[in-house]
């Protein structure tokens, strides 16, 4: 049982497609890793800075372009909760990362197999 020349080459160029979008859909999501890994470490760094001032040291935080004078407790909870966001989303991204990853082998497999097929 042969398929059609012309089924295959369809399939072919879905394929081909489906690979492409994936890679890209994988560099946006890797791209957006080391995003959030930085956002991570800046919180982490920040705080680490922060536990180093004594509990009634003055303390502001940036809000646009103005300054607003913030207890050091309220600091670092909000950096808290940025540390504890970005792992959430880390984990959801690696996640998506290898959804992605496992859809392009699968592809390529599939790509391998029409090919070596005619």
């Amino acid at each position: 049982m042969s398929i059609p020349n012309e089924t295959l080459r369809k399939v072919f160029i879905e394929l081909q497609n489906k690979i492409v979008e994936d890679n890209r859909k994988l560099t946006s999501v890797k791209t957006q890793i080391q995003t959030k890994e930085r956002e991570k470490r800046l919180a982490e760094l920040t705080k680490r800075e922060l536990t180093t001032l004594d509990s009634d040291t003055r303390t502001y935080k940036s809000v646009g372009k103005a300054f607003i004078k913030t207890d050091l407790s309220v600091l670092m909870t909000e950096l808290d909760k940025r540390v504890v966001k970005a792992e959430k989303d880390l984990n959801d991204l690696d996640k998506t990362k290898k959804h992605l990853e496992r859809n392009v082998n699968e592809s390529q497999n599939a790509l391998r197999e029409i090919t070596s097929s005619r």
